[in-house]
């Protein structure tokens, strides 16, 4: 299989939502889920400031606070540019989105993990001392003694695992609300700065990426980065599929409009 049919293999599977919660912009559902993993991440930040004063932390609370300001620097810097609907930087917001929430869920799995397996290792260590003790008492027979301890069920643990699940379905709308608004900011730019008609993209079955060499987000290093990050599911960010013809045949209009009065 091809690089670019297994980047459209990828694009025919990911669902591209057109609204945010069904009544909200896109551009506005991105600033909205981008501010709202800023604020996330301030804990991680403030977690970064407590090993600055001397607070003992695992390798792994270490990793983690660390990538937050990481995360928190580079927001502060994307967030402007959804407005300004800059292709580049609203690309790499849809990629970092994406990024943290795969090292967010491993982080989560492998916390989950632990706390479980010291969970199940305590309850069976008190089931154990408590059979010993009524043993000891006289309270209990030597079949019951020798019998192997059950571990009951934690309540709270199932009620964490379903709060864990929830939360990771709805960072993963809320990656393909940003990954969606990132993909119509790349093909209107691109459809805008070469001119193309909408029959013409609908023949194409595609739009041109706007990092190309030799076109004026293809130089240096951000055209390097953007050709990189495009060419992950090319099919994805630049094709075109026949519930978009309405979007493609109003590009002209609506993006002229937005370039003619500038970004607000």
């Amino acid at each position: 299989m091809t690089a670019a049919s297994r980047g459209r293999c990828w694009g025919l599977r990911l669902p591209r939502p057109k609204t945010f919660l069904g009544i909200i912009s896109l551009q506005t559902g991105t600033e909205l889920v981008a501010i709202a993993l800023l604020i996330n991440k301030a804990t991680g930040f403030y977690g970064f400031l407590t090993l600055l004063t001397g607070f003992a932390a695992s390798a792994l609370q270490v990793t983690w606070y660390t990538l937050s300001v990481v995360i928190i620097g580079l927001l502060a810097y994307l967030i402007p540019h959804v407005r300004k609907q800059s292709p580049f930087q609203n690309l790499a917001l849809a990629w970092l989105y994406v990024i943290d929430t795969v090292a967010h869920f491993a982080y989560v799995s492998a916390f989950a993990t632990i706390w479980y397996l010291e969970t199940v290792q305590n309850a069976k260590t008190s089931t154990v001392e408590e059979a010993v003790s009524r043993r000891q008492d006289g309270n209990e027979t030597g079949d019951a003694m020798e019998a192997v301890p059950v571990v009951k069920g934690n309540p709270d643990a199932a009620a964490s695992m379903v709060l864990v699940v929830a939360f990771t379905l709805l960072r993963v709308y809320f990656g393909l609300v940003i990954m969606s608004y990132a993909r119509a900011v790349l093909q209107r730019y691109s459809n805008e700065e070469r001119g193309t008609t909408a029959d013409e993209i609908i023949a194409n079955g595609s739009s041109a990426n706007p990092f190309a060499v030799g076109s004026p987000l293809g130089e240096g290093l951000k055209g390097k980065m953007g050709r990189l990050m495009v060419a992950v599911g090319q099919g994805y960010w630049l094709g075109y599929r026949e519930e978009d013809e309405e979007w493609a045949r109003d590009i002209g209009s609506k993006f002229r409009r937005s370039r003619t009065r500038g970004p607000d």
